[in-house]
């Protein structure tokens, strides 16, 4: 086992680091999570991640580097389920953003010009950093929930779609406009 990268006070990062997904469960209600409590669980654990950041290959057999023996390693874990809980609060970031977007497509629907200047203007958020909203199937319509895709996690979290709900019909308006439609000329 390699010992190059223990840190001195390992054992209360441990410790920090138990309490931290301890911490995490009690956040779940009634089988959803919610974005601000999450939000404020990556906020208040950020000095954390970066300990775990810089020590999640501790006991690896390849000194310094990831391998199988160090992905049950806590500082692993935690080093791998921190940034997706990020992504997900940084996601939902998006949902004012949304909300003004929806109200302008309102006003502009029959502008055909004025319409093609929103899907330009929304296009990487919709064909890139959303993508994996629809393609991993986040949305469940008949259970109303979104249930963020985190690869190889033991937990699932699952939010209220009603958290999503302007992320949700931008996308559906979106991508019935840019893909389905008439609007945009076919790739």
């Amino acid at each position: 086992m390699s010992t190059s990268s223990i840190h001195p006070h390992r054992k209360l990062y441990l410790r920090e680091i138990e309490e931290a997904f301890e911490n995490l469960k009690t956040l779940e209600k009634d089988g959803f999570y919610n974005v601000p409590k999450i939000t404020w669980w990556v906020l208040k654990y950020e000095e954390l991640y970066e300990y775990a950041q810089a020590h999640r290959h501790v006991g690896s057999c390849i000194d310094g580097m990831g391998c199988s023996c160090c992905e049950k390693v806590p500082e692993s874990r935690f080093s791998g389920l921190y940034p997706k809980l990020q992504e997900i609060t940084e996601l939902h970031q998006h949902e004012k953003y949304f909300r003004e977007e929806l109200a302008d497509l309102e006003n502009l629907r029959h502008d055909h010009p004025a319409l093609m200047q929103w899907l330009k203007k929304n296009e990487k958020l919709g064909t890139e950093d959303f993508l994996m909203f629809w393609i991993e199937e986040w949305y469940d319509e008949e259970n109303q929930s979104v249930t963020p895709y985190l690869f190889r996690q033991d937990q699932i979290f699952k939010f209220r779609a009603s958290e999503w709900q302007h992320t949700i019909r931008f996308l559906e308006e979106f991508n019935e406009l840019y893909w389905t439609s008439d609007a945009c000329p076919k790739y």
